[in-house]
Formats: C-alpha cells, sequence, structure tokens
C-alpha cells in the first residue's frame, strides 16, 4: 500500500513538473523585444479609451476647430455663383477658424466698381452674400442720394468688417454677425469733391433727441414732443425701390442738412437689401454709424 501511495505522488509531481515547463515554455516567447513592442500599441490605446464605469464625465463636448471640406467646397461654389456678374475688386483667402466664429469662404473687398467706383479703407473681411447686397446698395441708394443731396457721388467708405466677437461686446451674449463675416459698420462716407460725411455728426437729432429736448423744455405741459417736430420727422418718406431716392430727396423737409438727408436715404433704403439694418435711429450705440448684415431671419428684417 506505501508503494502505491508513493508512486502516485511521483507520477502526480512529473506531472505538475511537465506542466510548469509547458508553460514556461509558453510564456518567455512573449518577453522578447518584438512581442513587448507590439502589445504597446494596443496598451496605450485601451489607457486612452478606457474609462471608468463609476466616473461619468460633464465637460462638454470639444469645439469644432476647422470647416470640413464639404463645407469649403459648398461655400465657394455659393460665393463663385452669388458675384459673377459682378464687378469687384476682391481676393478669397484661407477659411477662418476662430471657435465658433469664422467664415468657410471669407474675401478680403476692397472695392466695388459701379458707374461711379467706391473703394473701402480698410477693406473689408467680409462674404460674397454681403458683396452683392453692397452692391446694389451703392449703386440703387447711395450713389444717386450722394449725388441729389450733395451733386458728387461717395468714392471711398470707411468702415470695419470680421470681429469675433458677441453683440455689443456683452461678455455672455450671443455671438455678432461681425464674428460670421456676415456684417459691416460704416461710419464715414468721402465723396468724389473730398467732402467727408461723418453719421456721427452728419445725421442731426434722432428721435430721442426731439422727445428728451420736448420733455425738458420750459413751459412744457406734456411729455410729448412738439407737433412741428414730429411733423418734420414723421414727413420723411423713403421710396420703396432705390431708383426713386433723388426724387425723394425733394420731398425732404427744408431743416433738413444735405447731409442728414443723404444719411436718411442712404440708411433706409438700406431695408430691401439687408436683414438689418441699424443707424443713429435704433439707439446710441448706433448713433455714430449705419450697421448692415445679412443674419438668416426667414422672412423677418429690423430696421432701425
Amino acid at each position: 500500500m506505501y508503494n502505491d501511495d508513493n508512486s502516485r505522488s511521483s507520477i502526480v509531481s512529473i506531472i505538475a513538473f511537465c506542466g510548469f515547463c509547458l508553460l514556461l515554455a509558453l510564456a518567455l516567447p512573449l518577453c522578447s523585444p518584438a512581442v513587448l513592442t507590439w502589445l504597446e500599441a494596443p496598451t496605450a490605446w485601451l489607457a486612452l479609451h478606457s474609462h471608468p464605469i463609476s466616473k461619468p464625465t460633464s465637460e462638454p463636448a470639444p469645439t469644432i476647430s476647422t470647416w470640413s471640406d464639404t463645407e469649403i467646397r459648398a461655400a465657394l461654389m455659393q460665393c463663385v455663383q452669388s458675384v459673377a456678374g459682378i464687378n469687384a475688386d476682391l481676393a478669397p483667402i484661407a477659411p477662418i477658424r476662430e471657435g465658433e466664429c469664422g467664415s468657410a469662404a471669407p474675401i478680403v473687398l476692397t472695392g466695388i466698381d459701379i458707374v461711379d467706383k467706391v473703394t473701402f479703407d480698410p477693406p473689408l473681411l467680409t462674404n460674397c452674400p454681403m458683396v452683392v447686397a453692397l452692391h446694389r446698395w451703392l449703386n440703387e441708394v447711395v450713389q444717386p442720394a450722394a449725388k441729389q443731396a450733395f451733386g458728387s457721388p461717395v468714392s471711398k467708405i470707411i468702415g470695419s468688417s470680421y470681429a469675433c466677437r458677441t453683440v455689443y461686446n456683452e461678455p455672455n451674449g450671443h455671438l455678432s454677425q461681425h464674428a460670421f463675416a456676415n456684417a459691416v459698420d460704416l461710419p464715414i462716407f468721402v465723396l468724389a469733391n473730398g467732402r467727408k460725411v461723418d453719421v456721427a455728426h452728419g445725421w442731426g437729432q434722432t428721435r430721442r433727441d426731439l422727445v428728451a429736448r420736448a420733455k425738458t423744455s420750459s413751459g412744457s405741459q406734456s411729455s410729448k414732443p412738439a407737433s412741428t417736430d414730429v411733423v418734420k420727422i414723421s414727413a420723411f418718406r423713403l421710396p420703396k425701390e432705390g431708383k426713386q431716392a433723388a426724387a425723394t430727396a425733394n420731398a425732404l423737409d427744408q431743416d433738413f442738412s444735405a447731409e442728414a438727408k443723404f444719411l436718411r436715404l442712404a440708411v433706409h433704403g438700406a431695408c430691401s437689401m439687408f436683414s438689418t439694418v441699424l443707424g443713429p435711429e435704433a439707439n446710441d450705440v448706433h448713433r455714430s454709424h449705419f450697421h448692415l448684415d445679412l443674419q438668416d431671419r426667414g422672412s423677418v428684417k429690423v430696421c432701425r
């Protein structure tokens, strides 16, 4: 009996030893440099992409930092089609992307050639739809109004365009159309005869000014503006089409200066070309310039 037990123990020991040797033989190749190098890639991938289920993340999705090829091609195609037939000094530049700001097909606009050429100083960084709208506005509204008011066309416009910022630069506000190269601010018009028309000084009194003056005038019995002032302002009517701008200028109240007549024709005549038109009558922020943009609101327009 003792011999049988002893024989079994020997057999088990031999089997265990053989199994250990086999395991060692299988494991040794995995320690070779080639195998260790191959294992580095999947190991790194697992470390990068494995996240414990018990540790959810609340981090926002990363901001898109580039335009896709599809977006750029579509924007360039739209640009080429929209400016076809327009004689303008423009140059396409590389797509712009600054966080949520930018444009897939921006252009630099230095001038628009109509009957009387208009240059922009500095050149405007904008988009092609804005070029189309500016071309129509200058041709149908601005130049006829300038010739009627001053006997001289506009030759240069001083303004600004692209800027990655919010509306009114509010810290938590939504992005302005300037952030998409889809807006321009225009404070000064320079005529061919050298005369400068500054929106800040040429506009004259706004309705807000007239109301404030009426409220503070001595002997006033009402908070309403004087009737004569209301008549002078409200009697101003703008044409539905820019081609009638010259005829409308004759109907302006004679108390308006030539600059005031021109600027009112220019800003109100822009309402049919742009989706947003803001000038001195809108608020004090726009007292010094015209803001024009093409924000997509469907059929809704803002014209103040």
